[in-house]
């Protein structure tokens, strides 16, 4: 075991039970299946992926590790008050809440942790053209977008725009056109780590490739 994996352990023991119960208990009278807490444990899944790809060329260190699981599990809480696609802003007062109510002490980069939960729901990506990719905000942004490709891509999806009020008829090229975006990103941050790249290029094109034969049928 090295140290970044020492490093995933302590942070999941502090801070991953209590996280989790807590999203459990903000959704439980919000039926979204898709962006539960069992979303927001995923795209933690997703983030030690890029983690671990990123550690074998850069040094990683306690700090980004502790941010990306808080960052994970709170990006979406936004979604129990609010289906807009600008509920970052909520999500993170939810966030700044919680640590304010619990008096738990704030990690040291709690600023920049509250930004990437706010910012992650920009699927234009203005806020995050000059930002490195072992930043918060990216590993976040990709490790959410991770969760859309695959098949529970296309559930998530299909159920928070039909939420959202989008018709059918219009569900696949909306749906195409983020989808695109999501994967973009991902691209232009870590296609160096090809592993990692193709195992999710293909999870990417099996979601593209089910709404353009939807688009057909409809």
């Amino acid at each position: 075991m090295n140290q970044m994996e020492d490093y995933i352990i302590s942070a999941e023991k502090k801070w991953l039970d209590k996280l989790s119960d807590y999203c459990k208990i903000l959704f439980s009278d919000t039926h979204i299946p898709s962006h539960d807490h069992t979303h927001h444990l995923r795209v933690w899944e997703y983030a030690k992926e890029i983690i671990q790809a990123l550690s074998k060329s850069n040094k990683i260190d306690e700090e980004l590790i502790e941010s990306c699981l808080i960052a994970s599990l709170f990006h979406d809480t936004g979604l129990a008050k609010t289906l807009e696609e600008n509920h970052g802003h909520e999500s993170r007062k939810i966030c700044e809440l919680y640590f304010k109510e619990n008096r738990i002490s704030k990690p040291v980069n709690f600023e920049e942790i509250l930004s990437a939960i706010e910012m992650h729901d920009d699927k234009n990506y203005k806020n995050s053209e000059n930002v490195k990719p072992d930043s918060v905000l990216t590993i976040l942004f990709c490790a959410d977008d991770l969760d859309a490709f695959g098949k529970v891509g296309v559930i998530r999806y299909t159920e928070i725009y039909l939420l959202r009020g989008i018709k059918l008829v219009e569900l696949p090229n909306l749906v195409i056109k983020n989808l695109d975006k999501r994967f973009l990103n991902f691209e232009k941050n870590y296609k160096d780590f090809s592993d990692l790249y193709l195992k999710h290029k293909e999870r990417y094109l099996f979601t593209r490739n089910f709404f353009e034969a939807l688009q057909v049928e409809l």
